[in-house]
């Protein structure tokens, strides 16, 4: 069974932390999943790229690192849909056998990545716009319902109906709430008719379904969040695709945890969401400066407090010259692998190379500062002092990453939204020998 429980609440000044009087603050809970995972909140999620975290082997992810779930989007893996079927969809088992994702991690399986890339297309009825690595396909909504049962993540969340529009009109927020009602309604029935079903004679155990929240006000998506109040018995969770809109949750749902699909703003960001009740964190951040060649070195601790006259910065630069003789680790006593092995020097030595082993060791240091990030914050809520940790955390550090000087690794197209005229972002892989470069190779 899938339970979450709330241990305690941070003492704290709603009104300086959210616009809606009475609003959750901040929180430490435990949630347990059916299938005996059980983790303490707030805490975050790796996102992954084709159910793997970016430059991380599976090995590697459960040996040098303590990230205890990761966030995968179905839409990675049919990039040949409909025209041939999705290796993954013939696959004799489990999602999680598949990508091999370590036992100790739990799942959470999600329609499209986030931040998911807007599709020309709207959505229909009966069909979800995604992006492929092939280009822009539908996925059919019954295919991501029955996809659930014999891919068997431990989360799933529901599908949202998101308008391509920052300020849909009143008949396309009627369209959003419609759908997405009526899409959550198949993946719950589709999901507890399964509940007493058996596969060989084993029973099936029941993953935790989220149910999404739309980025609309309050009063514009108040028939959904009624239905959601009303079916609260079957849903484990909620999911917000924008941050700026948790307060928009009737108190009935309160007692469930909240997860954010899209975490970009760095720690900053993660503080003002937990101070309004988030529990879980999807933390892309993490990837973007690891691509960027950036180490993060930012603790959340009652012990340091800033005095707001000349602000730190969240990371560094591992590109920069200065580093080349460096031998000292990327984080005084930092624990991590990387920082206990190797060195500044080295790090630097490898991006200069273009050699995939920095981006293996910065991906560990970054993860490792992550969770001690999020242990600083739970640890804060229960021993009472996170309204002080978080107002030196702000007087502390800048609240903007800096940025890489260096190219990494090759992107890929869902990793930046394209402009017409836009430059292309990678290098060519080869040159034309016929341009008078041959000295330069």
């Amino acid at each position: 069974m899938n339970t979450f429980r709330v241990l305690k609440t941070a003492v704290t000044d709603v009104a300086a932390t959210t616009t809606q009087p009475g609003a959750t603050a901040a929180r430490t809970g435990v949630l347990n999943l059916s299938k005996g995972f059980t983790l303490q909140t707030p805490n975050f999620l790796a996102p992954t790229s084709r159910g793997v975290v970016p430059h991380l082997s599976p090995d590697n992810l459960e040996k040098n690192t303590g990230v205890e779930g990761v966030y995968v989007a179905l839409e990675d893996f049919i990039e040949k849909a409909p025209q041939r079927v999705p290796p993954l969809y013939t696959y004799p088992s489990t999602l999680r056998s598949f990508i091999s994702l370590p036992k100790s991690t739990f799942l959470v399986l999600s329609p499209r990545r986030s931040p998911a890339i807007t599709c020309p297309k709207a959505n229909s009825d009966a069909n979800l716009s995604i992006l492929t690595s092939v280009g822009f396909r539908d996925l059919p909504i019954k295919d991501y319902v029955s996809a659930i049962v014999r891919l068997e993540p431990d989360i799933v969340l529901g599908i949202a109906d998101i308008a391509n529009t920052v300020s849909p009109g009143k008949n396309r927020v009627q369209k959003m709430a419609m759908r997405t009602e009526k899409w959550l309604d198949e993946l719950l029935g589709r999901v507890y008719e399964c509940e007493d079903g058996s596969k060989d004679g084993e029973k099936k155990t029941v993953p935790a379904v989220f149910a999404p929240i739309l980025p609309l006000e309050k009063e514009r998506q108040r028939f959904y969040l009624s239905h959601l109040v009303e079916n609260v018995e079957k849903l484990s969770g909620l999911v917000f695709t924008s941050a700026d809109f948790v307060d928009v949750v009737p108190e009935e749902l309160g007692g469930l945890p909240k997860l954010q699909s899209d975490v970009m703003g760095g720690p900053h960001q993660v503080l003002e969401m937990v101070g309004r009740g988030s529990d879980l964190f999807n933390v892309g951040f993490v990837g973007a400066t690891t691509d960027a060649g950036i180490a993060l070195h930012f603790t959340f601790s009652a012990d340091e407090v800033g005095d707001g006259e000349e602000k730190l910065e969240l990371a560094t630069d591992m590109w920069d010259a200065k580093f080349a003789t460096d031998l000292s680790p990327l984080d005084e006593g930092c624990e991590c692998y990387t920082c206990k092995v190797h060195h500044k020097a080295y790090i630097r030595h490898c991006l200069e190379a273009k050699e995939m082993t920095a981006w293996v060791l910065l991906q560990i240091h970054n993860l490792k500062v992550v969770e001690r990030f999020f242990g600083g914050i739970r640890k804060s809520i229960e021993e009472g002092w996170w309204e002080k940790g978080r107002s030196g955390f702000e007087k502390k550090y800048k609240s903007e990453m800096p940025v890489g000087t260096g190219l990494g690794p090759r992107l890929r197209g869902y990793q930046y939204k394209s402009v017409g005229g836009d430059k292309k972002l990678n290098e060519p892989a080869y040159r034309s020998l016929d341009s008078g470069d041959e000295d330069e190779l």
